[in-house]
């Protein structure tokens, strides 16, 4: 088999996958085919070192997230299959779709929630310094030295408690930032493909071809 037999032979088999996609798949086969016939491999020597066009193209798909990957699969076997699926099932999949989405969005806000009541907290503590200083202030105009006292001594330490607190609200909010980032790849990962994910394409071998 020629670069130009197994290339046609790969897009006949990922048909089912967009034209963008297919198109970038058939690329990277293609320069894997002139990368190592500039090792020194004759044509026919290249292409037997990658895996056949059928494993190819199985390993392009279940490297698909989840749902592109079942939608792929099906419309491979029958369009009109897929449609009758989407149609019909549309009863099932779209209220599952619905709460699906409505748990990640109550979870994801949440977390906020949590930070926002951090922050609040934070600030009701540091205001209360300078509101207990101007009730301090009051104290000592009406000579009421020991009430002044008091109330200096409370906003000082308000004011400690919250600069804590505003030092762990940084700290929450970093670490509840990753958890958000992470929640949202979580949710998003039966539908797209994390960035994180290797860039390699799968089905690529160095081995000689499974006849």
């Amino acid at each position: 088999m020629n670069k130009q037999q197994y290339l046609t032979r790969l897009e006949s088999l990922l048909a089912c996958l967009p034209q963008e996609m297919r198109a970038e798949s058939i690329a990277f086969y293609a320069e894997m085919i002139d990368d190592r016939m500039e090792e020194g491999l004759t044509e026919e020597e290249a292409v037997a070192a990658l895996e056949t066009p059928g494993a190819a193209a199985e390993a392009i798909l279940d490297d698909l997230p989840a749902v592109p990957r079942a939608m792929a699969k099906t419309r491979r076997k029958s369009k009109a299959l897929l449609w009758t699926l989407l149609i019909v099932g549309a009863v099932v999949w779209v209220p599952l779709l619905i709460a699906f989405l409505a748990v990640a969005l109550c979870v994801y806000a949440c977390i906020w929630i949590l930070v926002a009541c951090l922050w609040i907290v934070s600030i009701a503590f540091v205001a209360a310094f300078p509101a207990s200083c101007a009730i301090a202030f009051m104290g000592v105009s009406a000579g009421v030295i020991p009430f002044a006292i008091a109330e200096a001594g409370v906003g000082l330490v308000c004011a400690g408690i919250g600069l804590a607190m505003i030092a762990v609200s940084i700290g929450a909010t970093k670490q509840l930032a990753r958890l958000s980032r992470a929640w949202v790849r979580k949710m998003a990962s039966p539908f797209v493909k994390s960035r994180n994910d290797h860039d390699t394409k799968p089905g690529v071998t160095t081995s000689h071809a499974i006849a």
